[in-house]
């Protein structure tokens, strides 16, 4: 082996043992805390063997050849899971531990039909030979299918901050993005290339990739609270899993027919809603999230939720910006508006950010604000609101 290739894979079991140690030593671990702690410990192990296999030195301990094959089963239960707590959509009462069997099948198998060093039995016995054919292609399709699972909760997930944050732009998905593209990258590999040594560097870099990302990452290896893991599910009062609440809009209308929430209800709710909305403006709250207008009119956040998304058809999110937007359309208008930016008048009619402004403007408008004030023929300060 390449003298390269070595410090590449020490690297790899340096990292995996630094960030196991900082996790493991982290105060108030979150469950999807110790699910990453668990799995870099595990990720550790695998290290450890592909630096023997590659050096050599595995061969010498006949007696650990091939049991290295349970690893790959865990490396997708433990993606999907840590995604599954980090985002909060986890159900109570679910059995989590079988995502875990197929790991623990191999393990069995390995200890009946691996006597003492017989690992050359697995390539060379025609049964036991396709038992391992079988045994790499599950862990390929196994690879496939928690990638994917784990694209699945991330698209919920953002679905869920849009349904309970009126500013999402404090909010970061980067760390689960990078950590499902790895893995992603990981079964291309393996799927694809089948080069034994590729597939050893990129689970090794990979390490490296999770290293430095979840460091810089606030919250992931330090006790800093981080916005990654604000999210709670709603539950609605419905007969339908909570899960359900992270669907498209497309299909919100078919969700509520199931809910309890009476029509009569709904419809007081949304004439509570608006008149609060005229009053008080809580629009106006930059950090204004469904929980907190949920308190104010003293209801459960998730029949909050079904209110706006049946009956002014849209998410917490686009609601709230609509109302910002027809305020900052109104503060435009008055005379003395003009002495101000047009970045000015968004802060005050709730908005956070300048790219959240133009965004959210022209997606409602189909213009830009600028655009909108030329329109009017209305003159503000030289500072826009165009980034």
């Amino acid at each position: 082996m390449a003298i390269g290739w070595e410090l590449i894979y020490i690297g790899g079991i340096s990292i995996s043992s630094f960030l196991f140690i900082i996790l493991i030593s982290k105060q108030h671990k979150s469950i999807a805390d110790r699910i990453l702690c668990t799995w870099l410990f595990f990720a550790l192990i695998h290290l450890l063997f592909i630096a023997g296999y590659a050096s050599g030195a595995i061969y010498k301990t006949p007696l650990l050849l091939g049991w290295e094959l349970p690893l790959p089963f865990l490396h997708g239960p433990f993606l999907y899971l840590y995604i599954l707590f980090l985002s909060s959509q986890q159900s109570n009462g679910r059995r989590y531990f079988i995502h875990y069997i197929p790991a623990v099948l191999v393990a069995v198998l390995l200890f009946f039909i691996l006597p003492g060093a017989q690992f050359s039995s697995l390539l060379t016995v025609p049964a036991y030979k396709s038992l391992f054919h079988g045994i790499v292609a599950a862990i390929m399709i196994s690879g496939v299918a928690y990638v994917a699972g784990s694209l699945i909760l991330l698209r919920r997930h953002q679905h869920n901050i849009v349904g309970q944050f009126s500013n999402t732009d404090k909010i970061t998905l980067n760390w689960m993005q990078y950590l499902i593209a790895g893995m992603s990258i990981i079964w291309i590999i393996v799927i694809f290339i089948q080069s034994v040594q590729a597939l050893y560097v990129a689970v090794a870099l990979f390490i490296f990739f999770i290293g430095y990302f979840g460091i810089r990452q606030v919250g992931i290896f330090s006790n800093v609270s981080s916005s990654h893991e604000v999210i709670q599910p709603i539950a609605l009062e419905s007969d339908i899993p909570p899960t359900a609440t992270a669907i498209p809009e497309a299909i919100d209308s078919v969700k509520y027919e199931k809910t309890k929430l009476e029509d009569t209800k709904a419809f007081e709710i949304q004439a509570q809603l608006a008149l609060l909305m005229k009053e008080e403006e809580c629009y106006k709250d930059p950090e204004l999230t469904l929980g907190d207008l949920a308190k104010i009119l003293d209801i459960q956040p998730g029949m909050l939720s079904q209110v706006i998304n049946s009956k002014e058809g849209k998410n917490f999110y686009d609601y709230i910006n609509t109302l910002r937007t027809e305020s900052f359309k109104q503060l435009l208008l008055q005379p003395g508006s003009r002495q101000y930016t047009l970045l000015s008048l968004a802060f005050e009619c709730g908005f956070n950010s300048k790219t959240s402004f133009n965004r959210n403007f022209k997606k409602i408008t189909g213009i830009s604000p600028s655009q909108y004030a030329k329109k009017l023929k209305i003159e503000t300060q030289s500072e826009d609101g165009e980034g």
